[in-house]
């Protein structure tokens, strides 16, 4: 379900920190000692909650900037080239699912949180994903940032998609959320 290579424009790069939680928690807990420790401390929150599994998707425009990503954490939302985080968390029932959306948030991020950035979102059926939906597309300086956050069914997704111009961002999401059944 996460997102896939042929969503992103070509010469995207897959990392290989990418997998299910458990594996990216490995990868960084050698890596980067105190992000797998937040990361942990989050997805331990989740689980908390409902959520049963979760999956991490990273893509970048070189593998030489995959390895940076994987060291001693850089600032990812200071990116200036191409860069996807996305997860996807599968809740125990839709229930779950949609308060991890409306209410608590997973992995620091929440619809709240986004709608008060002071950026204009747009919300629900508007964004083309679901009711439980906000998108924020905005340009700062020379970076371009797309974050959407929704619930479907028993998932709940957060990707935030850098630098790819807007309309290949939506296809990004709109694809990922198409195969969500």
């Amino acid at each position: 379900m996460a997102v896939q290579p042929g969503d992103l424009p070509s010469g995207t790069v897959k990392c290989n920190i990418s997998g299910d939680i458990d594996s990216f928690l490995s990868k960084e807990k050698t890596a980067d000692p105190s992000t797998y420790q937040s990361t942990k401390t989050e997805w331990d929150d989740a689980r908390s909650k409902g959520a049963t599994s979760a999956y991490v998707a990273i893509y970048t425009d070189s593998a030489t900037r995959c390895d940076a990503i994987k060291g001693k954490t850089p600032d990812l939302g200071a990116a200036t080239y191409r860069l996807v985080v996305n997860f996807v968390i599968q809740f125990k029932d839709e229930a779950s699912a949609a308060k991890g959306y409306t209410t608590e948030g997973v992995f620091k991020i929440s619809a709240s949180e986004l709608k008060n950035s002071g950026q204009p979102v747009v919300e629900g059926a508007k964004t083309g994903l679901s009711a439980n939906s906000i998108v924020l597309n905005t340009a700062i300086a020379n970076q371009t940032y797309f974050i959407a956050v929704w619930q479907k069914k028993v998932f709940m997704v957060i990707l935030a998609v850098l630098n790819i111009d807007a309309t290949a961002a939506k296809k990004v999401a709109s694809s990922e959320n198409d195969r969500i059944k």
